[in-house]
């Protein structure tokens, strides 16, 4: 066995570097810190060092035996989501943090290589050393010294952005009752995703609810030569479908109909992008999807396999046991199982409005992902119901508002702060009127046409408020499985689907690929409260993506300086 290895049960333990230049007085200041699990963050940087060695073996676990000496992982709970913790190293000797592995694998590349040898190259060691106390801004906790006192800053988080939250939230407490649109100027991620979504929100209106979304994870086959045309649920003995799970990256440049759901008759041969044009290619009718890598293993090499794939070959991954009833399991492609781990992921988009009335507060966001799907305002969505779940019952929903509840806020222990960290309760609902088809119940009158949304309307059975007596219901984010697909959409994918039975299919995929996910996505498995999602800071974070459309994004991009952007910015 190679020297500084030894196996222990499943997992091979890596002995890292003898030499480390932590500084061990760097650690947080606040008193809302502590240590963290450190299992997962040296799983991931042993296995990357051992694929770099070329010493890697399929199937088996590798660890470090331990941290470099006098660093430590922390994690703290997330302002905006109590519930979920973030996690940061800190020991660095420029007293810098690492947010993820990925970040720190350089440094600790340089520690096992060179020792105290040489000089590190990684982005925390080219910025210049900064005092520990630099970028904390919290309030003091304890005696106050004498004379002048210190200017009270606006709170921030690890990369200096100012947490819009905790203001938001501090300012409730002092004024009662509050009313504020939420902009987070100062913060490179929310500039960002204001510029897609504003852009996204022109074209929703007239898009059809079977076209799939930016960042949606999907089933999808790629695209074969004629002869080969899949007809779906063919029984052939000599050809079998491999359907794969990737991420929309790029989505078509032009609108998509009904007729894009079945393929080009022979004598067609629309292109999926077409090349030689002046500038970047353009994609017109296909869509970019990234097979989706693991979110468990810091090997993110399926992203690289990218495909444009026209929409007559995707089908949403709530029917993926639909899709893969005659496949047996051990012919998956892995990024299936990837899609199964990563259905118990949740993130927020453009949260843009505060509401609160001390002790409540309330954040209102425009879109939401849960697992493969993302739910704007004003799609309609299907419903499982919260207390019979193997009820078959048609229930969709109007999304109106898409809000996370705080409820009975309290200060934290300077009796002034506000952070949302301590409160009684978190919850993200949907609001807005449910709908459905069953007239069981008595007092229940046809509601109108023209006050259907569009996918409703592509149904012949009439539809009925669920609530008689209030129209505008409040429901659970798990209660909700996926949009409503218009009737034509669904008979294309499924013709041999009784037409009574469609408005109920997927319910059962979704509701068992939760299951699988909070029991294989490791870091809702490792954590110690009994959470069964993944609360995410966007996209990106929830799935653990390395790269989008070939950058690097999120904690994988090793060159974002956020304080550095800002001070270009000013």
């Amino acid at each position: 066995m190679p020297p500084g290895r030894k196996s222990v049960g499943p997992v091979t333990f890596i002995q890292g570097p003898d030499y480390s230049d932590a500084d061990a007085s760097h650690r947080p200041q606040k008193s809302n810190y502590t240590r963290a699990n450190e299992e997962s963050f040296v799983q991931k940087i042993a296995t990357k060092w051992m694929q770099e060695q070329g010493a890697a073996h399929a199937g088996r676990t590798y660890s470090l035996d331990k941290l470099p000496k006098g660093y430590e992982l922390w994690e703290r709970p997330r302002p905006s989501d109590p519930s979920h913790f973030d996690r940061w190293l800190y020991g660095h000797p420029n007293h810098k943090t690492f947010d993820s592995p990925y970040r720190f694998y350089p440094h600790f590349k340089y520690l096992m290589q060179h020792g105290s040898g040489g000089t590190c190259t990684c982005e925390m060691c080219k910025k210049s050393k900064t005092s520990p106390r630099s970028s904390i801004s919290a309030p003091v906790v304890g005696p106050k010294p004498r004379g002048r006192p210190a200017l009270q800053k606006a709170p921030v988080d690890e990369e200096g952005t100012p947490d819009i939250y905790c203001s938001l939230f501090t300012l409730l407490k002092n004024e009662g009752k509050l009313t504020r649109k939420i902009e987070e100027r100062a913060s490179l991620d929310w500039r960002a995703e204001k510029a897609l979504v504003d852009d996204f929100a022109q074209s929703f209106p007239s898009q059809p609810s079977f076209v799939p979304l930016h960042g949606e994870i999907v089933l999808y086959l790629r695209p074969l030569p004629p002869p080969l045309q899949l007809k779906q649920n063919s029984k052939s003995e000599h050809f079998r479908p491999q359907w794969l799970a990737g991420i929309i990256t790029q989505v078509p440049g032009s609108p998509l109909d009904i007729s894009h759901l079945h393929p080009p008759l022979p004598s067609e041969s629309p292109p999926d992008a077409l090349e030689g044009l002046s500038g970047p290619s353009i994609n017109l009718t296909g869509f970019r999807i990234e097979p989706l890598p693991s979110l468990n293993s810091p090997d993110k090499n399926l992203s690289k396999q990218h495909t444009y794939v026209p929409l007559h070959l995707i089908r949403p991954f709530t029917f993926w046991q639909t899709c893969l009833q005659d496949i047996p399991e051990d012919e998956w492609h892995p990024s299936i199982h990837n899609a199964l781990t990563a259905s118990a992921t949740v993130s927020l988009v453009d949260r843009h409005t505060f509401k609160g009335d001390w002790p409540n507060a309330a954040i209102y966001s425009r879109g939401i992902y849960i697992g493969a799907e993302a739910y704007w305002v004003g799609d309609t969505v299907r419903l499982s119901s919260s207390t019979q779940p193997n009820v078959q019952i048609a229930l969709v929903m109007h999304i109106q508002n898409i809000l996370t509840s705080f409820k009975n806020l309290r200060a934290e222990a300077d009796g002034r702060t506000v952070t949302g960290d301590n409160c009684d309760s978190i919850s993200i609902n949907f609001q807005g009127p449910v709908y459905t088809f069953d007239s069981s119940t008595e007092n229940r009158r046809d509601v109108p046409l023209e006050k259907l949304t569009k996918p409703m309307r592509s149904y012949t059975e009439s539809w009925q408020h669920f609530n008689s007596y209030r129209e505008s219901l409040k429901v659970s984010f798990s209660c909700v499985f996926s949009r409503l697909y218009e009737e034509q959409a669904m008979r294309a994918w499924f013709p041999a689907i009784s037409p009574a039975q469609l408005i109920y299919l997927g319910k059962e995929d979704t509701l068992h690929a939760r299951a699988i996910a909070a029991a294989t996505d490791e870091r809702i498995v490792d954590s110690s409260d009994g959470k069964t999602w993944f609360w995410g800071g966007c996209r990106a974070e929830a799935l653990d993506l390395a790269t989008v459309n070939g950058l690097e994004v999120g904690a994988y991009d090793i060159e974002r300086d956020a304080r550095l952007w800002r001070e270009l910015l000013q």
